[in-house]
């Protein structure tokens, strides 16, 4: 029952490096948004972890009272909040929902290799299959078993074992939930076609008990704010709290991919790819799983280095950009981007391979290492930022020709992120696919999207072809068919330099 008063929704998500919020009217009328900014920590080689306390509990109280100051509204009037996070970001936690470690992220930890490979081969390929496919360096249980295997005085103090999104309406709610969309990557503990915990495999990993609850990322309201966590945030005591679900699956649901043949292309500190279907495919060579909208499902896949990429060519060979950029003179990133306007298609005959954090799709490989590959003394600052563009313009290829040799359609892409506000590295990855893509207006991110996912849990949004209908276009990039087939013989040198020197950087690692 909504009360008479609320007439909002709020939406919180937690990226890499910064956590976000909006608060929008049941018409999607954004009100207030607000970001809080946070470190990525590495405390070893291959480590990626975050604080649950420092980072996003203190962002999400921060972030709730900007938001309230500046729709200058009660927080009584906010009928129902939506949650969103990086994923894993596995978790473990005492029975007050206290974290016992800093948080262990997605896919660019890679300090689980060897539990993976230990898992797969106590499976056995064939039973693999059966199970969501082999664990990597992105799924649950091999991120769980490496605690349990090297602090094992923590796995066994913990009551739960969560992640980021089930963390954050943990704390809201004292309820222990994952959802159907985050949940595909529980590999291999959960059974991916009744989405129950198997009891064998939790066996090689830890006790089922340990594990939260499976809900609808959208339609399950799994709680509402206690008072204690209504006297720390701000929020007043019973607003509604639905399950929630991963970024990427918010932010595909804001720019209106609700639809089947609908794709999202995410450019954030990563890539990630979602793509819309009602028919559930096995063995695409892409992840797959129910979707964040109850009878849909995704498939999905993720680059492990994007704008990771250009930040760190920014900070490392651009200072005197960043310098000016602190005096008020210049954007550092516009600028340094405008220099790769007038190379040439190929930059001049440097590749890149963006394998600065290892890959994820398609090889899946974190041990793989980036490369800039033709260097010369005539190439300039400008060249390494267009081989980086391209280079993950290559990389996006070889995922979406995942898609179609699994026969999944590619219509036209949404495409979101920071990197959409560079038309230049939208029209390289556009003619480099032969894909056509279409940038939103409004790419608030996956905050929106949580807030409108809250809406349609509480029934005040009627069906996810209204949001369709909020989505306004920005502009739209169509590939050129002769510089596509200019950029074949690149995408062929990118492909072999990898399968050359695989076993060279594997050998670094």
């Amino acid at each position: 029952m909504i009360a008479m008063e609320q007439k909002y929704l709020l939406g919180f998500d937690v990226g890499t490096y910064e956590s976000k919020g909006v608060i929008c009217d049941f018409n999607g009328r954004i009100i207030a948004k607000a970001a809080s900014p946070h470190k990525l920590k590495s405390p070893a080689p291959g480590f990626a972890e975050h604080d649950p306390i420092g980072d996003w509990w203190v962002d999400f109280k921060k972030v709730i009272a900007s938001l309230l100051e500046q729709a200058n509204i009660s927080s009584k009037e906010i009928a129902a909040v939506g949650v969103s996070t990086i994923m894993a970001a596995i978790t473990p936690v005492d029975e007050h929902c206290n974290p016992l470690r800093n948080a262990i992220l997605y896919g660019i930890d890679t300090r689980c290799v060897s539990q993976a490979k230990e898992l797969n081969e106590k499976i056995g390929a064939e039973r693999l299959k059966s199970v969501g496919g082999p664990c990597g360096v992105e799924h649950f249980g091999p991120k769980i078993l490496w605690i349990k295997e090297n602090e094992p005085e923590i796995f066994d103090k913990a009551k739960h074992f969560t992640i980021a999104s089930g963390f954050i309406t943990a704390r809201l709610t004292g309820e222990f939930y994952v959802d159907k969309y985050s949940v595909k990557s529980a590999v291999p503990m959960i059974d991916p076609k009744t989405l129950t915990w198997n009891d064998e495999m939790c066996e090689l990993v830890c006790p089922k008990e340990k594990l939260p609850q499976v809900a609808d990322s959208t339609y399950s309201v799994i709680g509402h704010v206690t008072a204690a966590a209504a006297a720390e945030t701000g929020l007043a005591e019973g607003t509604a709290v639905i399950c929630g679900t991963t970024d990427a699956g918010a932010e595909a649901v804001s720019v209106g991919v609700v639809e089947p043949g609908d794709t999202m292309l995410m450019y954030g500190s990563t890539s990630f790819f979602a793509s819309v279907t009602d028919v559930l495919r096995e063995n695409t060579g892409w992840w797959s799983g129910p979707y964040t909208l109850d009878g849909l499902y995704a498939y999905t896949g993720g680059m492990a280095t994007t704008g990771s990429l250009t930040r760190w060519i920014l900070d490392n060979m651009a200072a005197d950009l960043v310098e000016k950029q602190a005096n008020g003179e210049l954007n550092a990133y516009d600028t340094l981007f405008a220099e790769a306007e007038d190379i040439p298609l190929g930059s001049d005959g440097l590749i890149c391979l963006p394998y600065f954090l290892g890959e994820r799709m398609p090889y899946q490989d974190p041990a793989a290492r980036g490369v800039l590959f033709g260097l010369n003394l005539r190439h300039k600052r400008g060249n390494v930022v267009r081989a980086a563009f391209e280079g993950i313009g290559y990389g996006i290829d070889q995922n979406f020709d995942l898609m179609r040799k699994a026969g999944l359609p590619i219509h036209t892409v949404t495409a979101v992120g920071g990197g959409t506000k560079t038309p230049l590295w939208m029209q390289i990855v556009s003619d480099i696919c032969n894909i056509k893509q279409v940038i939103p207006e409004v790419t608030v991110g996956a905050s929106y999207g949580d807030a409108l996912m809250a809406g349609l849990g509480i029934g005040v949004i009627s069906s996810p072809t209204e949001i369709k209908k909020m989505v306004k276009i920005k502009y739209v990039t169509e590939p050129d068919p002769e510089r596509h087939a200019q950029y074949a013989p690149y995408k062929e040198i990118y492909k072999e330099l990898y399968q050359r020197n695989k076993d060279l950087m594997h050998k670094l690692k």
